[in-house]
């Protein structure tokens, strides 16, 4: 048998997951400042990617055998090093000044450290190969899980020192790099197991109503914690029986960046009300795209914040502007169980990285918001049918 059940996971398949953990304290990394090393990581750079569209992912994972997985390993290898060198190069061309940051500083070392270590696996041969390079792999993806939100701390304390241009086109850049990096190494390591639902990494039956519901629950549990008062009702309706096909890891974390945000809204701008008012979510499935709508009556936004929400680095979490209340929240949201990632309160990054992943996916989200009243959060994605040739990973 060349595929493997996921009831009992082989250590690297924890990465197939949606994260619900992280851990406390960020990776100890030695990284080697030898200009050999240096040397490989401009050989590297200067290759070009070489990108895969879905389709050919999904029918991969469709069609496997013993070559095929030794194959996928030996392509992971070398367009990881291809990557990751990228990244790094990337990362050695901002002004100095953001360099000098320690959390900018820290990506570098974090990109440079996983760049040496794909270096120095061992040549991908046969199939008792596999597993030690999916352990590699699977570690790497944890290593840099922390990524943008180190980023976001970086720029966010730099922001005074560099452009908004310069913060955007490298925030764009590393976004989807990330993204894109992810996706394909989980698609590889879903290649050993076999998961019900899935093909490759798109979840065949993706219920968006109980999608809603594990989203709106991490939130209200956040805000249960800190607030002590009660909380909004969270409505579902339209085609609350939708399922689609789609990659989870992508709108899990928009929706959780968007439920979080009107239910912070909604908390702050009802203080002691005790019937809130509810946050209301509509499904609604057509022919060629699947939509989902989160409307809140948090009082909304000025058309001066509603211009500036997509810009990096921009936050209205202002510590000691803000309620005690807006502190703990932005507190308790960065040291959650979740993937920093996925909570990035107070560095300026949730909607803007959110519109990132689903441009990328070739949808839409936008943001309309009534000053005084509230917000609706419009989100657009199109059918796995027309995204299988176009997204290329």
């Amino acid at each position: 048998m060349l595929t493997k059940t996921v009831t009992k996971l082989q250590p690297w398949a924890r990465a197939l997951t949606i994260s619900t953990h992280r851990s406390k304290e960020l990776p100890e990394i030695n990284v080697s400042q030898s200009s050999i090393l240096q040397k490989q990581v401009t050989q590297y750079a200067n290759l070009e990617k070489t990108k895969k569209p879905l389709q050919v992912l999904m029918k991969e994972a469709q069609n496997r055998d013993k070559n095929k997985l030794v194959r996928s390993c030996q392509y992971i290898h070398h367009e990881f090093l291809v990557r990751l060198a990228k990244v790094v190069s990337h990362l050695q061309n901002l002004p100095y000044i953001l360099l000098c940051n320690e959390e900018i500083k820290r990506v570098h070392d974090l990109y440079m450290y996983a760049f040496e270590n794909m270096l120095l696996q061992q040549k991908i041969q046969s199939l008792g190969d596999v597993d030690n390079f999916n352990e590699t792999l699977s570690g790497l993806l944890d290593d840099l899980q922390d990524i943008i939100w180190l980023l976001s701390k970086g720029f966010h304390a730099s922001q005074h020192h560099v452009t908004s241009d310069v913060v955007r086109r490298f925030m764009d850049y590393i976004i989807i790099h990330r993204l894109c990096n992810r996706i394909l190494a989980r698609h590889h390591l879903s290649m050993h197991v076999n998961r019900e639902g899935y093909i490759s990494i798109v979840n065949m039956e993706l219920d968006l109503k109980k999608l809603l519901q594990r989203n709106a629950t991490f939130a209200a549990n956040v805000c249960q914690n800190i607030y002590m008062d009660t909380l909004p009702e969270v409505k579902i309706d339209g085609h609350v029986d939708t399922k689609v096909a789609f990659v989870p890891n992508i709108i899990d974390y928009v929706l959780k960046e968007t439920m979080k945000n009107s239910f912070r809204a909604t908390m702050e701008s009802h203080v002691n009300v005790l019937e809130k008012p509810p946050i209301v979510c509509t499904i609604c499935n057509s022919e060629n795209f699947w939509h989902i709508r989160i409307s809140d009556k948090g009082q909304g936004m000025s058309d001066d914040i509603l211009r500036r929400i997509n810009n990096y680095c921009f936050t209205t979490y202002k510590g000691g502007e803000e309620s005690e209340y807006s502190t703990a929240f932005g507190e308790i949201l960065s040291t959650a169980n979740v993937e920093r990632g996925s909570s990035l309160a107070g560095f300026g990054v949730g909607i803007p990285v959110s519109k990132a992943y689903i441009n990328f996916v070739h949808g839409d989200m936008k943001i309309m918001s009534m000053n005084g009243i509230g917000t609706d959060v419009y989100i657009k994605i199109p059918h796995i049918d027309n995204l299988l040739s176009k997204l290329h990973i």
